[in-house]
């Protein structure tokens, strides 16, 4: 295995390094939210991911797989592996589109409508912990510059 100590980086490496990139730390910002959110919600078996799931197919818009994917910003194949322990502990269910046979439709069941009605007070939990332990940042504010982040 190479030392690395020998190797001579450019500033640009360094900087990254040092904590610098602006990815890096919001995707470290993530990971930790993302944890305490789904040590809240584990108790109803679910992680932030699938309880954002649960709640957008709760909605009033009908979302296929590929719609729902688009919206959060993901691949349809990340998405359907999110999906799949959803639907197998029947908390939705797929079917097929009346006007596309090739796409499928995302529909609540009434158990995944309990469950979604259950983790919803640990989620609010936890967001009144995150506003608790950050009472000197202005979340309203904050939760704008993060949509910012990334759109052209």
């Amino acid at each position: 295995m190479p030392d690395t100590k020998a190797f001579v980086f450019v500033d640009e490496v360094e900087e990254a390094r040092r904590g610098a990139c602006y990815c890096l730390a919001v995707r470290q910002a993530s990971r930790r939210l993302m944890r305490s959110y789904d040590e809240k919600l584990g108790e109803h078996g679910l992680t932030i991911g699938q309880f954002a799931m649960l709640c957008y197919i709760s909605g009033p818009e009908e979302y296929t797989v590929q719609a729902l994917a688009d919206f959060l910003d993901m691949n349809q194949s990340a998405l359907s592996r999110g999906l799949a322990p959803l639907e197998k502990q029947g908390f939705l269910t797929s079917k097929s589109d009346p006007d596309d046979g090739r796409k499928r439709i995302l529909e609540l069941t009434p158990q995944g409508a309990e469950r979604l009605n259950e983790a919803s007070k640990s989620w609010k939990s936890a967001q009144q912990e995150l506003s608790a332990k950050n009472e000197e940042l202005d979340i309203g504010s904050l939760m704008q510059t993060i949509a910012k982040l990334g759109t052209s």
